[in-house]
């Protein structure tokens, strides 16, 4: 019996737990099929509130006509009971409270109408994915690399319920909001792209932060405004413009010409930086260069070398008559040629390169260029192109090749634009300086013509620039040329020298001598102001010809450039035109110049035989008596005859 008790009792306990087990299972069933029935709630609940949300939104749209019209029937009821509400009431207290009601109706719709224009400009950027903007399977797949990437990655909504929360701060009068709308505004620019922020309307935003750059007595709003237009401009390079349009520059000017506050003069440089690659007249008709140069020792390197670099923007594609605008910097400017750090030496010799090539045609401008020692800082700086020159703190300045061209061809320039300062180069060696510079030779190669190709066509430029340009030719240097009578009479009167004897070669040349001076003589022309200044002081053409001449003609023979080999060419001719008998004939002495002419005359290359016969008349004329035997031993006389003597074609 007890054996019996014990079994029923065992399957007693058995069919309770049971019992308890199946409660708690259709407890959680119930449980969790209420939970289902929670979140399809839920789900519905959302979805109501999002129908209802659009609805209310339709209803804020269509708010302000029924807010006017329901004003206008309150005015009308207002005007029929006027006269007894002030019988009985207050009649200004009324009045005042009827003003500020309409009074904040009118902001009320301003408000509204700003915030249409912003979801206008939303759907308009919706309408058409503007270029460069990342696609959305772009954005989804870097949403989907890492968690929280969405905050890095705003999409179009939240941004632009984010900007109507900031527009509204920014139009606040508490500082602290104005702040703090700031500061987020600075963070949704930074982070943003353009789809992000393509509710952002500029005309609406850049007239508020420029109205904040003048809370001059609050500095942290007017840096943060200032760092908010710099990531505007990277962001939406169309707000430039904007800020030009709302004189936004002007006042960046402000802050660099008074400096109150570093971290703000450094903010609005970097603004003017940006906006001088696009609207430079704007930033210099607002005396932006005098304020980028007017305290730049006072920063730090990186910030002088961005100072300096908005400068030489500012010079790119000025008008002449514009120059009136940057005559007060250019002292500043000149100074900063004797500058120790490179970057900031390179920016100012392209400033002054860029405003050399806008006046180029133009003396005065020039010479109000070079008034302030440019000339000599420029000689000083193509000097170290041979040696290691010294900057005035004793530092070593070494320039790269590309800066050294620009300012050859700088120089170049101011010499063919001003005999002024064509005559000042002179008088500072510049021939000297020109003579080293062809002389080092590369190591490896080891001959003058191892430069690059523009360097050295940049040296020759300047060395031809130096002298006064060859005169045109007149009717008989034109007929001479044209058909070769000349030429041709030179060959026959000369050909029968190799059967006469030695005396009997005096009337000849005598003939000669008298025809081409007769010929030259028979063109009278004015003498220019470069010559006249050559005729005053020979001694300069006299530098110039014993420096550079014999290395123009070793650098001619070694040049592969066929534009090089011209410049020398130029460069010899010139020589030989300006300098008189009696020195032309101590210079060439020692120089086999017959024998460097008379290839030339036979060259393939039509400006070298023109160069070369327009020497070989040169010297028939000055040095006759020299040069007749001369050109008969080396030929030169035969390849003149052989250019005379028409071709027939040959059979094959």
């Amino acid at each position: 019996q007890a054996g019996t008790l014990c079994m029923e009792t065992r399957a007693h306990a058995t069919s309770e737990q049971a019992s308890s087990s199946g409660c708690g299972a259709r407890t959680r069933s119930k449980r969790s099929s209420a939970e289902r029935d929670g979140s399809a709630s839920q789900s519905a609940k959302r979805s109501r509130l999002s129908t209802s949300g659009k609805r209310n939104t339709m209803a804020d749209r269509s708010a302000p006509s029924e807010t006017r019209s329901s004003n206008g029937g309150a005015a009308c009821g207002g005007a029929g009971g006027s006269s007894s509400a002030s019988s009985s009431e207050g009649g200004p207290s009324r009045e005042e409270h009827r003003n500020t009601r309409r009074q904040q109706q009118l902001d009320e719709v301003e408000q509204q109408e700003t915030m249409e224009r912003m979801e206008e400009s939303a759907r308009a950027a919706a309408g058409g994915q503007p270029w460069g903007a990342p696609s959305n399977a772009l954005q989804g797949l870097l949403r989907k690399l890492g968690a929280g990437l969405d905050d890095f990655l705003p999409s179009v909504a939240a941004s632009h319920s984010r900007l109507k929360t900031i527009h509204s701060g920014l139009k606040s009068q508490d500082d602290g909001l104005q702040l703090a709308s700031l500061s987020e505004l600075c963070e949704l620019l930074s982070i943003g792209t353009e789809e992000s922020l393509s509710a952002l309307s500029v005309d609406v935003y850049v007239p508020l932060l420029v109205q904040l750059l003048r809370r001059e007595h609050n500095a942290d709003i007017m840096l943060l405004a200032s760092r908010a237009l710099c990531h505007m401009i990277d962001a939406i390079p169309s707000s430039s413009a904007a800020i030009v349009h709302y004189d936004g520059v002007p006042l960046f000017c402000e802050r660099l010409l008074s400096i109150e506050y570093i971290d703000l003069a450094e903010q609005a440089l970097q603004a003017l930086e940006k906006l001088s690659h696009e609207h430079p007249i704007a930033l210099l008709r607002a005396g932006g260069m005098l304020a980028v140069l007017q305290y730049v020792d006072f920063f730090a390197m990186g910030v002088q070398r961005l100072a300096v670099s908005t400068a030489a923007n500012l010079c790119r594609g000025l008008p002449v008559e514009c120059a009136h605008l940057v005559s007060d910097s250019v002292p500043l400017l000149s100074g900063l040629l004797s500058h120790q750090d490179q970057k900031v030496l390179e920016n100012a010799c392209l400033a002054f390169a860029r405003l050399v090539d806008d006046f180029a045609n133009a003396p005065q401008q020039l010479d109000m260029l070079a008034a302030h020692s440019l000339l000599p800082s420029l000689v000083r700086l193509i000097s170290s192109m041979t040696s290691t020159s010294l900057s005035l703190s004793g530092t070593r300045v070494t320039l790269s090749d590309a800066t050294y061209t620009m300012l050859l061809r700088t120089l170049a320039t101011l010499a063919r634009g001003s005999p002024a300062l064509c005559k000042q180069l002179l008088e500072l060696d510049v021939c000297l300086v020109l003579h080293e510079v062809l002389l080092s030779s590369d190591e490896s190669m080891g001959s003058a013509s191892s430069r690059p190709h523009d360097q050295l066509f940049q040296l020759l430029s300047l060395a031809t620039e130096l002298l006064p340009p060859l005169p045109k030719p007149g009717p008989e240097r034109c007929a001479a040329s044209g058909n070769g009578s000349l030429v041709a009479d030179q060959g026959r009167s000369v050909a029968p020298k190799r059967r006469s004897k030695r005396n009997e070669t005096e009337p000849t040349s005598e003939r000669l001598s008298a025809k081409a001076e007769a010929g030259h003589e028979a063109v009278e022309r004015p003498v220019c102001e470069r010559e006249r200044a050559l005729l005053e002081q020979p001694h300069l053409l006299d530098t110039y010809a014993t420096k550079l001449f014999p290395l123009l003609l070793v650098v001619h023979s070694s040049a592969i450039n066929s534009s090089v080999r011209a410049k020398c060419l130029m460069c010899i001719t010139k020589v030989l035109h300006l300098l008189p008998g009696s020195r032309l004939a101590e210079l060439l002495r020692e120089l086999p110049l017959a024998a460097f002419i008379a290839p030339l005359i036979s060259s393939q290359e039509h400006s070298a035989a023109l160069s070369a016969l327009h020497m070989a008349e040169i010297l028939l004329t000055k040095l006759a008596h020299v040069y007749e035997d001369k050109f008969l031993r080396e030929g030169v006389f035969h390849a003149v005859a052989a250019l005379s003597t028409p071709t027939e074609p040959t059979d094959a």
